[in-house]
Parts: C-alpha cells; structure tokens; sequence
C-alpha cells in the first residue's frame, strides 16, 4: 500500500448526509493510521454566494413546493450523465479544484455529493487522478455519473442493476452498502444513555426526528397523534432550526412526554434507546436507523430521491411509510406486536450487514496502489525509450 496518500473527499452541505458520509470515510481512514484526508465542500469554496442561493432554494421547495422540486429532480434524472447541462454542473468547481490538485497533490478523490469536477477534469486530461464516488441514497440519479468515474460505491445491488441500465460497466460498480460513523456499529450500553438523558428504564420512546433542519412537515400533527395512538413518550430532534426548538420547548413545556432537542451529534445514542423512529427518508439517516435495527416509519416521503429511499426499503420490509396521520396510527399500532416487529427486525438486519466504510477504503487504497504501479511502469518505460532512442 502506498504509505501516506493523500486522499480528498469532496461533500456539500445540502442536506446532512453528505458530510456525514464524507466523516464516516475521514474516520476510517484515520482507523488504519491514514491522516492526510481533506475534506471540502467544493460548491461553497467555488462559489460561495451560488451556494447559498441554491441551499436556500433547495430547502424552501422541499418545504414549501416539493411536487415543483420532485418535477425537477426526475425531469434532471431524463437527461443522460454526458448531457451539457450536467457537464456544466460540473464544470462550475474545476478552476478551484486545480487550486486544490496543485497544493494538495491527491492520490485519489472520493465524491460524497456530485459536483464532478476531478471527473470532468479527468476527461479533459487536465488531471489524471482516480475518482470514486459514493451515492448517498438507495435509488441513484444520473447526475452522480460521468465517463471520468473510475468506481461508483453504492447501497444495493438493485442500485447497480439501474445504473449498468443506463450504460455503465458493471465492473466499474462496488456494492458497499452506504458508509456511517463508526459510533452506528459499535455496541452501545442501553442503561448509561437513559442515566444520560434521564430516560426511564423499560418504558417506549419514539423518536421523532425533523431532519437536519427542521424542515418534516406536519410536525405538531405528527406528535399530536403519536401521544394520542401511543403509551410512549416522544423524543423530538428539531435539528439545525433554533426557531423550531425554542417554539417547541415552550408550547409543550406542561407536556411531560415529549422531550425537545435541537441538533444532536451522538444520535446513535437516542436511536438506542427507541423502540420507533419518525423522519425524513434521508439516505444516511435510513442507513443509521437499520444499523440498530431500529423500526422506521418514514412520513410522506419528499417526492425525488428521499421518495425512492422510501419506496426501495419498504419493498424488502424494513420500513414503513405513512402518508397520513390515519397510516401512521396504524403503523404505531403494527409495530405493537412482537411478532410483526420481529419480522421488520430480520429484514432491517438483512440491509445492514456491510460494512461500508471499510470496503470503500479498502478498495480505494488498492486501487491507487495499482494506479500508482501502472504510472511508474509507464514512466519508467518511457524513460527506458528516451535512453534507446
């Protein structure tokens, strides 16, 4: 193995999930004594002030007009991974990222979100540095592929199938399941989170969990029937919305069985101790979830990726979706009985048997060990044609 590499791995901060992926490698890396991983939000370093726009823009139709941004997202997915449009997505992060090849000098680059410039550049022969991408979701878009990918990482093998359907060689193609901080896999002691938290020992929580920035909808509906369906208390995680929180806390500040939260790094801790989980169908937040074996319901699913997400793991049985408040009723009810729990916990174990974090890297390392001893033999072959002349 190439003794110190370093590694860039490009997120964004659309969403959570992205950078939480981005960490998770970051960490794993770390594990097996790799420390020059940098990590950077390209889109933000380009173009901070677009950036901005364009966050906004994505977390106000989400909330407000989400049929508008699911119309967007699969008019997007028609077009074809070497369409203009996506090339010059792509495009806007190459003049920063030849900034950063230059000083960084990366042996490989690993896309957790797909702003593709290092592909692009590729392409162009303007870098010759390996390229991995890791999708973020269980359904994939066309805008994470690109001819200058060298491997994709990717949650299933239904994943792979669509993808190879729209044209790309199975070989290039990795099934390594979605990568998660290492906190999600290790055992966690039930009895010192309640102690923690203060939570009662035997009794139900639900978790009720508004995204990264607080932007579930129905949120008062979701709780009023949560308390109403339900002997559990709720522990609600209003995520990065300040508003939301302190809104929260005062309103249900007589309410004994609902405890607020703002953003929450040791998640794993408040999945550990819930019997349900009521969110976004975020992938990574799907991926977290079935690491514990935690019983989803995710509520009307935002239509796009976070819809597929849904739709993909309810297919095997290890979520539920509820569209209503009448379905979630229901649902908290199912989840009531042993036996229907059991059988969502096999098929949530069946999901998560991977270990994402290690394949990537596993395979990442052997792949710019093999790069770098193609390169040397080119090199030293052409220098062999020089001497001969």
């Amino acid at each position: 193995m190439i003794r110190d590499p370093s590694i860039l791995i490009v997120y964004s901060t659309f969403g959570d999930g992205h950078l939480q992926v981005a960490n998770a490698l970051k960490q794993r890396f770390a594990s097996l004594g790799y420390h020059r991983v940098h990590m950077v939000d390209l889109f933000a370093e380009s173009h901070p002030f677009l950036n901005a726009i364009s966050r906004f823009a994505y977390l106000k139709s989400t909330v407000y007009y989400p049929r508008m941004y699911g119309l967007s997202y699969h008019w997007m997915n028609k077009s074809k991974p070497d369409a203009a449009m996506y090339g010059w997505l792509h495009g806007l992060g190459k003049r920063k990222m030849l900034e950063l090849a230059d000083r960084l000098k990366p042996d490989a680059v690993i896309h957790t979100f797909p702003f593709l410039a290092v592909s692009q550049l590729n392409q162009e022969a303007k870098l010759n540095v390996p390229t991995f991408t890791v999708l973020t979701d269980y359904v994939p878009h066309n805008r994470w592929m690109h001819p200058g990918t060298d491997r994709y990482f990717v949650a299933t093998d239904e994943v792979k199938a669509m993808m190879m359907q729209e044209g790309v060689n199975g070989s290039r193609i990795s099934v390594s399941g979605i990568p998660i901080r290492e906190s999600f896999r290790k055992p966690l002691n039930k009895c010192e989170i309640e102690q923690k938290y203060g939570l009662e020992s035997g009794k139900n929580y639900v978790l009720l969990v508004a995204g990264a920035y607080g932007v579930l909808s129905n949120l008062r509906q979701l709780l009023h029937t949560v308390l109403k369906q339900s002997n559990a208390d709720v522990l609600l995680v209003c995520g990065k919305n300040r508003k939301l929180q302190d809104r929260l806390i005062h309103d249900y500040r007589q309410e004994g069985r609902v405890r607020v939260f703002g953003y929450v790094n040791d998640m794993e801790e408040l999945m550990s101790a819930s019997s349900c989980l009521i969110t976004k169908a975020g992938g990574i937040t799907l991926t977290e979830a079935s690491a514990l074996a935690l019983p989803v319901i995710v509520y009307r699913p935002l239509p796009g990726q976070e819809e597929g997400n849904a739709t993909s793991l309810a297919k095997s049985g290890a979520l539920l979706i509820a569209r209503t408040t009448d379905e979630l009723a229901d649902h908290l009810h199912r989840l009531e009985e042993d036996a229907y729990r059991t059988r969502m916990g096999n098929a949530i174990r069946r999901l998560c048997g991977l270990d994402a974090g290690a394949s990537v890297v596993t395979e990442v390392l052997q792949f710019v060990e093999q790069f770098k001893n193609v390169r040397q033999r080119a090199s030293s072959a052409e220098e062999r044609q020089v001497v001969h002349g």
